[in-house]
């Protein structure tokens, strides 16, 4: 769960930054970006993450401590940092609806220099995701943005996710995302 939640939080930074053709791209620099993600989750239970066959196996022990676990992580926000390769495509094009479900819509709700606003709903294995996400370049080489992830149907989950931005470097290496 947490891959995907990451490999989400990263689609959705992706698609917040690059841009459609009736909008204009954040007025940003290219290159390498380091990202902060502060991450607040609520709504998972014992019983929504783990496959009730899992769950019926595990001793009582076993199952405790997971409760723990999970509780720990509903509890808190969990902050990752990570670099992020922005390139002029990914900045200008919509390069990345290739990696978008064709089970989503998504809305561009405001497309400037110093703000893009989105709205977007899926529905994927009868599970309904809806994700509003906020950025604003605060200057050339700074950002901010926001990301409220909801999900309704078997497993409920609010995701609410907070990015800092700042450049480091024309050169991206070997990064890759």
């Amino acid at each position: 769960m947490r891959l995907r939640t990451a490999a989400g939080v990263s689609l959705v930074v992706s698609l917040a930054l690059a841009a459609t053709d009736k909008s204009q791209p954040l007025n940003v620099k290219i290159g390498l970006w380091q990202m902060t993600y502060t991450t607040e989750r609520n709504g998972v239970s014992v019983g929504q993450a783990i496959a009730p066959g899992l769950l019926a196996k595990m001793t009582p022990d076993q199952r405790a401590r997971t409760e723990a676990r999970l509780r720990a992580r509903a509890q808190g926000p969990r902050v990752e940092t990570k670099q992020y390769c922005l390139t002029q495509e990914r900045l200008k094009n919509a390069i990345f609806d290739s990696a978008q479900s064709q089970a989503c819509q998504r809305t561009m709700l405001a497309s400037t220099p110093k703000l893009q606003q989105f709205h977007e709903e899926c529905i994927e294995s009868g599970t309904k995701r809806m994700a509003d996400g906020h950025f604003e370049a605060l200057d050339f080489d700074t950002m901010k943005g926001s990301i409220k992830i909801k999900t309704d149907g078997a497993n409920p989950l609010a995701l609410n996710v907070e990015i800092a931005g700042r450049w480091i470097s024309n050169d991206c290496g070997d990064t890759a995302q």
